[in-house]
């Protein structure tokens, strides 16, 4: 059973033990309720019984009693998209302080936009692909292929890949140019990790990431050997209780580094170290980890599930 961002629980009931597939951000925001725990909650067989596979980093929220399975699935396949592309990469000139990318206008995006405004930051790189912003004056981006549905607040990228997007759009005009990315990932009102292409885009670029209102993103990515540059960002924004108080910490701690901060050798060093950890496949030797684990775990279904994820772009 695959649970996504538009899954809203109906009514049915889950009548044996069942592989739950959680590919994106799932709590609904609107409502302030878990579809998903709704659907175990009415489950006519233990809720335990079930396996929880989600496909993000690190879940320490509700369904953390569950003990789900986080295999970051998407992120390797991203990865590897980007790595068929052939980006050449160039940092030799970044005269810009930091970059954001948004296009879905949720709520953590439109606080972040209000916040560049209201501290009057002024060197930096964006991509805002909207028709209007009505959140604050700054004026939106044109990088388009041709292809996309323009819409209000958003765009569909529809066939076009997230790499193809990063190598024609963003590369030269967005991250490439500056040295820090405000990363605003999927996720920010769950106590979840969930590190996808935005995070992958920051590392190709050559640039210090930091995550807007992410739950821990910062502890998920150091945990696989990233260097997070805590001795230059103040990370500790990362695990705070209220969503809203991790994205203006996140900003609010570093403001001084996003006006001031210059890149040097060493930090293009640390840079391209990171990068090339990226391209190890450490995402994808992650994702192999937790398959042996699932069959030492004599738990076949899981095995299946994972595999029939990784049959687009990763060997079982």
């Amino acid at each position: 059973m695959i649970i996504d961002s538009y899954y809203r629980y109906g009514g049915e009931i889950l009548l044996e033990p069942t592989v739950i597939h959680v590919v994106d951000h799932h709590y609904d925001e609107t409502n302030n309720v878990w579809p998903l725990q709704q659907l175990l909650d009415n489950s006519r067989v233990d809720p335990q019984s079930h396996t929880l596979l989600f496909d993000m980093n690190i879940h320490d929220d509700i369904l953390s009693k569950y003990k789900p399975k986080c295999v970051p699935v998407f992120c390797a396949m991203q990865v590897d998209d980007f790595k068929n592309e052939q980006i050449e990469i160039d940092w030799k000139n970044k005269n810009y302080k930091f970059n954001f990318m948004i296009n879905k206008a949720r709520p953590h995006r439109i606080k972040l936009l209000q916040m560049i405004h209201e501290l009057a930051f002024k060197n930096f790189t964006y991509s805002l692909p909207w028709t209007e912003n009505p959140f604050t004056s700054l004026p939106v981006t044109h990088y388009m292929i041709g292809t996309e549905k323009q819409m209000p607040q958003g765009i569909r990228s529809g066939k076009i890949s997230n790499s193809k997007n990063y190598k024609q759009l963003l590369q030269k005009n967005v991250f490439e140019p500056s040295s820090i990315s405000l990363i605003t990932e999927t996720v920010c009102i769950e106590r979840e990790a969930h590190i996808t292409e935005k995070t992958v885009m920051a590392i190709y670029g050559g640039t210090i990431p930091i995550w807007v209102g992410g739950w821990r993103c910062a502890d998920a990515m150091s945990s696989l050997g990233f260097d997070v540059f805590e001795d230059i960002v103040d990370h500790s924004y990362q695990a705070l209780e209220d969503p809203w108080q991790r994205v203006e910490k996140s900003i609010y701690l570093n403001q001084d580094l996003l006006s001031n901060f210059t890149i040097s050798p060493e930090i293009l060093t640390r840079l391209q170290y990171n990068l090339d950890l990226l391209l190890s496949g450490v995402f994808k030797k992650q994702v192999e980890q937790q398959l042996q684990e699932a069959l030492d775990d004599s738990i076949p279904s899981l095995g299946s599930t994972i595999r029939m994820c990784c049959r687009e772009g990763l060997p079982a």
